[in-house]
């Protein structure tokens, strides 16, 4: 059919699908095309894109920008109003201690003359009011003529001053609380308030309040003294909080900012705008502000407008002594002159931007140009070749570009096609033999061969293997290895498969005939990978016959071993005296021949290594030292016998001793249980059938010593550090500020504190290495009365302030014990101060004494139990570790020693320490110590 012919359907939108299909098979058909859209695409697409990111991204940067300084300067604003907050209340502590006023408040019958006293100090002071009430609250006096015997209001401020505590704070009064302070406040805070403004405004003033008790004394009257400030109309504030906030030239063309206050969401006062020299007391805040702020107590920041102008504002709570969010502060700028200078900028970067892509794109679609007509030279060659043209060629051109060598390459390939059709030819056919040949093998092996999945199931098998096991080939495809082999169960076989890798396994098994007759078979098994599937590859043996074989030579071995034996039992006799040596010899030793083959390997060395002597007799040395390697830690290997060639060589001395040189020793690590590291030597031998002697030694205990060492090192550098750190940090904290002697005292407190606690530790570590060093060589034993030396040691403990001493109990024997007397007592205390510190909620600590008679053997026991908060079996597992504490609140305190001192001493006395406790149920301490032989009379 034609063209033509095809039926068109009509549909509403044809005319845009119509060019959309258009669009699509250009773009699929035309390289052209593809350079023309690509060329005008940083014009049509990358430019839009990239000035709607540059508006998104500078919008946003502004934005930000704008409101970090918001915030900043929001914040400034609320302390600038705390810090008169301060100074208020400063001030009013310090008149309540004014003699002048304290005298004039004694002549109660002159209050025209405390009232002119306190309109004079409220002046000079900065206060809107003073006002002088009693200890119930009734005023005195005032600065403002309010009638006497007026009761202030329950405000925070006054309940805090009556009781004594001097307090300063923000509080919203209501026309009636106002009056007690001055009449006039109220007509003030109100006076300017549109009479279109809620009740809410006109009856409520924000002050800042504070309030002092007079001191008391025999002859000072039990009296408060009450001042602030108005912030309703408080114009003179809020212009200088402002001039803070925005020094005049300090924004952008010569914008104003604005600071204002608020009772409740109602504004008290707001800075004038001098280009309009308006000011907007008396309006609500947004209803969204008043919720966020007054509503939640967060601070909001956003835009919104003032006399007609959008600003950037940001809102703050005030709250009250009490906790009561009662009005706002607030601090905005005008955001117009910002947005017009980014928007400025972002069209001189876009009108850049398009003149360079525009530069681009015509640059771009001139070299396209170009580069389409060379490549339809391309393709009208090649479809010349493709219609059977060989003679055709590309012509190259004057350029010697990526497109002329494309050509010369092409015209190449053109003169070579009809070689590559040969060898491909001939190849295909050298594939399909080998195939076929391959397939001929696989068929005609005279071992079985089985192809299994990595489940066991059969994918494929060759014949041979299906007549040895009696099935076949088809029957097999369907079976499982487990089927045949009788060694092995079907887990045993996946376990098996498993573990088959790269080097794959080699082992004799038991198979079983489709007849149920069983042979010994030898199996391969080795793991393939055919396209994206895992094979493992399984070859089988029938060894029927070489079983018998090998039967038939080891009996043939008996008697030629027998024969051998009479010759060789002289050489026996002679070697039984060095190989009894060699294996009693705690250190190992591997010898090699004149080939470097292991020939012999004494008991010591099997043992450090856990090695077979069959695993490494005639092993030569690259396989013995590979095989040593692989048992190491990866970062400890075996050095390799050249190495130790090369280091025995280096060796300024020519000893005859196989002892390595301490400070060119080698050493390696082996891993599995214990980590045995291990010290090797070598020597080199001229004897006929020894080359050379490896020599081994365990020195493991030596690493671990070297390695407790450097721990222990630093665990104390850990715990030194600590209270270390808190002297360095509080005497620095002296050394920088001044503080009142109280604070002071505190902090020389903690230091001395943390002195004394550095101390106990580096005293306790020099009891433990005294007490490791010396081993007990230093103790002076004595025959001692163990209830003498308990009583003593008691008798001189004071327990903590509120605990009673410790409650013992005595068996009514004596039970003598050689110990060191001072030693003894370090045991006990340590041991009696720990019942204590750990139960802190008091109770009896109790002292008993035993005795335990085992084996013929009596021990007397020292039993010390406290009510404390006891400890699980991993802590009690950890207790007499160094620097361990059980406490993990660190409100305990202690060096984490002393059960560790307690430990070594009563060992050192060969006694035994038993340790009991539970989780908040208290522990329970006994020193077993043996008992000493009756004194002669």
């Amino acid at each position: 059919m034609k063209n033509s012919d095809v039926p068109i359907a009509i549909h509403p939108n044809s005319g845009r699908q119509s060019l959309l299909t258009k669009w699509h098979q250009a773009w699929n058909t035309s390289l052209r095309f593809r350079l023309l859209a690509l060329g005008l695409m940083p014009v049509v697409i990358a430019f839009p894109f990239v000035v709607g990111v540059l508006g998104m991204v500078g919008g946003e940067r502004a934005s930000s920008l704008l409101t970090a300084i918001l915030r900043t300067q929001l914040s400034s604003s609320h302390n600038y109003l705390d810090q008169l907050k301060a100074d208020t209340g400063i001030r009013i502590s310090q008149l309540v201690k004014s003699d002048r006023l304290l005298q004039q408040i004694h002549k109660t019958t002159d209050i025209t003359a405390l009232n002119t006293l306190l309109k004079t100090t409220a002046e000079s002071s900065g206060f809107d009011f003073l006002v002088v009430a009693k200890a119930d609250g009734t005023v005195l006096g005032s600065s403002t003529g309010v009638v006497s015997q007026i009761r202030l209001p329950d405000t925070f401020v006054t309940r805090q001053a009556l009781i004594g505590v001097a307090n300063t704070g923000y509080e919203r009064f209501d026309a009636a609380q106002l009056a007690a302070l001055f009449p006039e406040f109220g007509r003030t805070a109100t006076a300017s308030a549109p009479q279109d403004q809620s009740a809410e405004f006109q009856m409520h003033g924000l002050l800042i309040n504070a309030g002092a008790h007079f001191p008391l004394a025999v002859n000072n009257p039990d009296a408060i003294l009450l001042g602030g400030i108005l912030l309703n109309r408080n114009f003179a504030l809020i212009e200088h909080l402002r001039e803070i906030i925005f020094p005049l030239g300090s924004l952008m063309n010569d914008t104003e900012g604005m600071a204002a206050i608020y009772s409740d969401a109602v504004n008290a006062t707001i800075s004038r705008q001098r280009h309009k020299g308006q000011s907007a007391t008396g309006t609500s805040a947004p209803v969204e502000v008043a919720t966020s702020v007054i509503g939640q107590g967060q601070t909001w920041i956003g835009r919104t407008t003032f006399g007609g102008i959008s600003h950037l504002a940001g809102f703050a709570p005030l709250v009250d002594g009490d906790g009561k969010r009662i009005g706002m502060i607030s601090v905005a700028i005008p955001d117009g002159p910002y947005r017009e200078s980014l928007w400025l900028m972002l069209a001189m970067v876009g009108s850049l931007l398009a003149l360079t892509m525009l530069a681009i794109s015509v640059l771009f679609l001139r070299a396209g140009r170009g580069l389409t007509q060379r490549l339809e030279s391309m393709r009208d060659t090649m479809s010349a070749v493709g219609l059977g043209d060989r003679a055709a060629r590309v012509p190259v051109g004057t350029k010697p570009d990526e497109l002329a060598d494309l050509g010369r390459h092409f015209n190449a390939l053109l003169d070579t096609i009809a070689i590559q059709d040969e060898r491909q030819r001939t190849a295909q056919k050298t594939i399909a033999d080998e195939a076929a040949r391959r397939r001929a093998l696989f068929e005609a092996e005279r071992d079985g061969i089985v192809i299994l999945n990595p489940d066991g199931s059969v994918f494929e098998a060759n014949p041979k293997c299906a007549a040895m096991l009696g099935y076949t080939t088809e029957e097999l495809k369907r079976m499982h290895v487990s089927n045949w082999d009788a060694s092995f169960t079907q887990a045993e076989i996946q376990n098996v498969l498993m573990r088959v890798g790269a080097e794959g396994l080699f082992f004799e098994t038991l198979e079983r005939r489709h007849d149920g007759h069983t042979y010994p078979a030898e199996v391969s098994l080795s793991r393939a990978a055919w396209d994206d599937k895992t094979f493992v590859f399984m070859l089988q043996r029938d060894i029927t016959e070489r079983k018998a074989a090998e039967a038939e030579l080891a009996q043939y071995r008996l008697e030629l071993e027998m024969r051998v034996v009479q010759r060789t039992k002289e050489l026996h006799d002679q070697s039984e005296q060095l190989n009894t040596i060699f294996a009693l010899s705690p250190d190992g030793f591997v010898s090699f021949d004149r080939d470097l083959q292991v020939t012999f390997a004494n008991r010591a060395f099997l043992r450090m290594t856990g090695l077979n002597a069959c695993d490494i007799i005639g092993l030569d040395e690259i396989a013995f030292s590979g095989l040593l390697a692989s048992r190491c830690l990866a970062n400890a290997l075996f050095p390799g016998m050249e190495t130790l060639r090369s280091a025995r060589k280096k060796l300024a001395d020519t000893e005859s001793s196989l002892t390595p040189n301490p400070a060119k020793r080698q050493v390696f690590e082996l891993s599995g249980p214990g980590n045995r590291v291990l010290e090797v030597g070598i020597r080199l031998s001229e004897a006929e059938s020894v080359a050379q002697i490896l020599y081994f030694r365990d020195v493991t205990h030596e690493t671990e010593v070297d390695r407790m060492k450097s721990e222990f090192l630093s665990t104390a550098a850990h715990e030194l550090r600590t209270p270390m750190a808190s002297i360095f940090g509080y005497s620095e904290l002296l050394l920088m500020q001044e503080f009142e002697s109280g604070e002071r005292g505190e902090l020389l407190t903690i230091i001395h504190r943390q002195s004394q606690l550095m101390a106990s530790i580096i005293n306790e570590l020099l009891d433990l290495a005294r007490i490791e060093a010396r081993g007990g060589k230093d103790f002076h034993l004595e025959r001692l009365a163990l209830h003498e030396i308990v009583s003593q040691i008691l008798g001189d403990y004071h327990p903590p302030e509120g605990r009673r001493p410790p409650v013992v109990s005595d068996t009514g024997r004596i039970l003598w014990v050689k110990v060191d007397r001072k030693k003894m007592q370090q045991v006990v205390l340590n041991i009696i101060s720990n019942a204590y510190k750990y139960s802190p909620g008091g109770g009896e600590v109790r002292v008993s004494l035993q005795v335990q008679e085992a084996d013929g053997r009596a021990r007397a026991g020292l039993e010390i139990q406290d009510p404390g908060i006891g400890m699980n079996a991993e802590q009690l597992g950890r207790v007499c570790e160094r620097f361990y504490r059980a406490d993990a609140s660190g409100k305990i305190p202690g060096t984490g020693l002393g059960m560790s001192i307690v430990k070594e001493i009563v060992e050192l006395l060969d006694g035994e320490l038993d340790l009991l406790s539970h989780p908040g149920a208290g522990t329970t301490v006994t020193v077993w110590l043996p008992m000493a032989t009756a004194a002669r009379a």
